[in-house]
């Protein structure tokens, strides 16, 4: 049922889309509602929750008024039909490569049903350990406060720019990462012992994490990586509506907010909300590229292996000339070169019109694998929080850039692998049970 209405609501989308992308978006909105109202079952798919309550946020309601309404962004001007109805064909193409994935694959996960009670033992161990990690994490906060306790956007001002993007990697990014995921993991254990030293252990870890986290100096990128993975584990297999309504209205209504207490009153802006927010220009940029530059010929690869190879210096980038924000095109066009641009734009640019069907299909493969790890019994991990991440960095991932969105998604996982392997501290296999006293043959 599930899938005939996927692809029977595609088809509707495409031929609305070609009438009017408005249209299209709209119909794109119905089929995400329908989808996202078939995966409540506890069985369905995490990662297509996740997937559809994303399009529902950043690629449906909010296009479909701003065309609707001819607004601009970026000092752009108003975007013609034919371009928004190409960026809408992209996005479509990609939707059906994730469903395509996943056509005759079941979706049930491998259940540990208490699982994590046989197997921790000593509970403070773990919990010291994991409080201690906060600590030293919050401390190194303060090595470079004016990253960190300084408003967004009013940093790096005094020279050494050069090495800022380094900088709030590892005094920046990083720390407050391993912050969030260890309040994470003290979170689940307390909910799991209900013993007092958990609670408290939780609750310091949650003061700490909302100063470090404070959303006036950090990015959002890093609160939804850092504070989702708890959602998905306490909500993704039970109350899959609840989580799919917490992050439509985290983004759509604390996003434009966070983003001007933020950043926007430095600069004299006023309260923009959902869905005329810059926060939600995704495919508008998709639109401005596909209409006032000049696509060159396929990349065949290039252009995703440039935006994947954000882990490396600036010198040794992988194709640097395959940057699609980095033409001269679309510097002289938009304000700004700090753009949202979807991956599956990227893959249109390497392999044409089955570039985004393909990296749709590649996405929702691998998410397979991650899919059959959710499941609130299992031992706390590295796997099982990196698991999380992985999940919780898809909804930043969909608006983009890579290049953006790479270096949060690593320091995310990193933070969950040591999260995890304190929390695995203190298991340890059962001893055997022997019997004394019985006849030997």
């Amino acid at each position: 049922m599930r899938t005939l209405s996927f692809w029977s609501g595609i088809v509707c989308a495409m031929l609305c889309g070609m009438v009017d992308p408005v249209w299209g978006y709209a119909a794109v909105c119905a089929l995400s509602l329908i989808q996202l109202s078939l995966l409540g079952s506890s069985g369905s798919s995490v990662f297509l929750l996740i997937h559809y309550a994303t399009i529902l946020t950043y690629f449906s309601i909010a296009p479909a008024m701003q065309i609707s309404h001819d607004v601009e962004f970026w000092e752009a001007g108003v975007m013609s039909t034919a371009a928004h109805t190409q960026a809408l064909m992209l996005l479509l193409l990609y939707m059906a490569g994730v469903e395509a994935a996943r056509l005759g694959v079941p979706d049930v996960p491998a259940h540990l049903p208490g699982g994590h009670d046989r197997r921790l033992v000593g509970v403070a161990h773990p919990l010291l350990l994991l409080l201690s990690c906060s600590l030293a994490a919050f401390a190194t906060l303060f090595i470079k406060p004016e990253l960190n306790f300084v408003a967004r956007g009013l940093t790096g001002t005094s020279g050494g720019e050069e090495n800022v993007p380094i900088d709030f990697i590892f005094y920046s990014t990083l720390p407050k990462l391993v912050v969030l995921m260890c309040f994470v993991a003290l979170a689940i254990h307390a909910v799991r012992r209900r013993t007092l030293w958990s609670w408290c252990a939780a609750g310091l870890a949650f003061g700490l994490a909302l100063a470090a986290a404070n959303p006036v100096n950090t990015a959002r990128q890093v609160l939804l990586i850092g504070l989702l993975p708890l959602l998905i584990h306490a909500l993704g297999r039970s109350r899959r509506w609840l989580l799919g309504s917490v992050i439509f209205g985290s983004i759509a209504g604390l996003g434009p907010v966070l983003n001007l207490i933020s950043r926007g009153s430095f600069w004299g802006e006023e309260l923009t909300t959902f869905p005329f927010s810059q926060d939600f220009d995704a495919m508008f940029v998709v639109a401005g590229i596909l209409e006032r530059a000049p696509i060159p010929d396929l990349g065949w690869g290039r252009y995703l292996l440039s935006a994947f190879s954000f882990f490396l210096p600036r010198d040794l980038k992988m194709f640097p000339d395959f940057d699609p924000l980095g033409w001269s095109a679309i510097l002289g066009n938009f304000s700004q070169s700090n753009l949202s641009l979807p991956p599956f734009t990227t893959a249109y640019f390497d392999f044409g019109l089955a570039g985004p069907a393909l990296f749709g299909y590649a996405i929702s493969a691998g998410f397979r694998v991650v899919d059959r790890a959710i499941d609130p019994n299992r031992p706390l991990s590295g796997s099982y929080l990196s698991a999380l991440v992985l999940l919780a960095a898809y909804v930043p991932f969909m608006r983009g850039p890579i290049l953006g969105w790479g270096p949060f998604a690593v320091s995310g996982l990193i933070a969950a692998v040591i999260a995890g392997a304190l929390s695995s501290r203190a298991r340890r296999p059962l001893p055997r049970a022997v019997r004394h006293g019985l006849p030997s043959a």
